[in-house]
């Protein structure tokens, strides 16, 4: 059974939240509204922004996330900063009444500009592991025709002509 990497959860998890979002649009019936996504996985952010061919699975779920939101609507929060690691750590009900889970940090309330420039450290290793390998091969088979191949194994010219007529009488009969 294959496992599945942190990477492709949080991946999977950043869908869900385009997924949530178009519906939620959707069924309030809101057209222009402006939204902003987080998500602690600098791979995961990575991926979303850069144009490259990853592999089909990683492909797939950017693809489904850049059709429901943009790539500037994406944006990277520290861990400790995410309200939504909270229950990831395990915590109990006392926990879950913070304001933080449910107002987020204290930096959300101000403007874009305000906000604090989250130093995304990326994981190179990570990112390519998802990149879609090309495999180029050329073959160059020339096929050699008939006429050619008689010529390079019969010697005599009369010959070379009883095997070609034998060889077209036979091709022209209906096989059963």
């Amino acid at each position: 059974m294959k496992t599945i990497t942190i990477p492709r959860l949080e991946l999977m998890a950043a869908t869900i939240g385009a997924r949530l979002f178009s519906s939620v649009k959707q069924v309030l019936k809101i057209s222009n509204i402006k939204t902003y996504f987080w998500t602690d996985s600098s791979t995961v952010l990575t991926w979303i922004i850069r144009r490259e061919q990853w592999s089909v699975f990683v492909a797939n779920r950017i693809s489904e996330i850049r059709k429901l939101t943009t790539s500037e609507d994406w944006f990277h929060i520290s861990t400790d900063q995410n309200p939504a690691d909270i229950l990831s750590r395990g915590c109990g009900p006392k926990q879950l009444q913070t304001r933080k889970w449910w107002q987020g940090p204290d930096w959300l309330k101000n403007s874009k500009e305000q906000w604090p420039k989250s130093a995304v450290n990326i994981n190179e290793k990570e990112v390519e592991i998802e990149k879609r390998k090309s495999v180029i091969s050329a073959n160059n088979t020339e096929v050699e025709s008939i006429s050619s191949q008689l010529a390079r194994r019969i010697s005599r010219f009369s010959k070379m002509i009883r095997v070609m007529a034998w060889y077209c009488v036979s091709n022209q009969r209906p096989k059963t």
